[in-house]
């Protein structure tokens, strides 16, 4: 089941949207919303976002609805990294970095991913 929460990871404040292995993209695109809402109370350029999509298929939906995401959020980001960017989804990151003017990170591991997240 998809969470989104904010965690803390060496005393830094991060966003975990976390749809590992989830199968429903109904359930995948209300973490999204439910992400975008928690952000647009954020003050710019604030946000430490992990996006941790391992295991996770995505339909033609579900890239539209992550590069919507991605648009809306913008305003706050201050660091973005994701975790479980395979194949595709490499393509579609690089997309969303285009398309956003960001640089989302993509890491191996959470672990990594939110190590970097912490030093930003």
């Amino acid at each position: 089941m998809p969470s989104v929460a904010f965690i803390q990871h060496k005393g830094v404040r991060v966003l975990l949207l976390d749809v590992t292995h989830s199968p429903n993209e109904a359930d995948n695109a209300a973490a999204f919303k439910t992400a975008q809402e928690m952000v647009g109370r954020e003050p710019p350029q604030s946000v430490r976002l992990l996006t941790d999509v391992s295991g996770t298929h995505y339909t033609s939906e579900g890239v539209d609805v992550m590069k919507a995401f991605s648009k809306a959020v913008t305003p706050q980001m201050k660091a973005s990294a994701a975790v479980g960017i395979t194949g595709l989804k490499r393509v579609i990151v690089m997309s969303l970095n285009a398309l956003t003017g960001r640089d989302i990170k993509m890491f191996d591991t959470r672990e990594a991913a939110l190590d970097w997240l912490a030093e930003q």
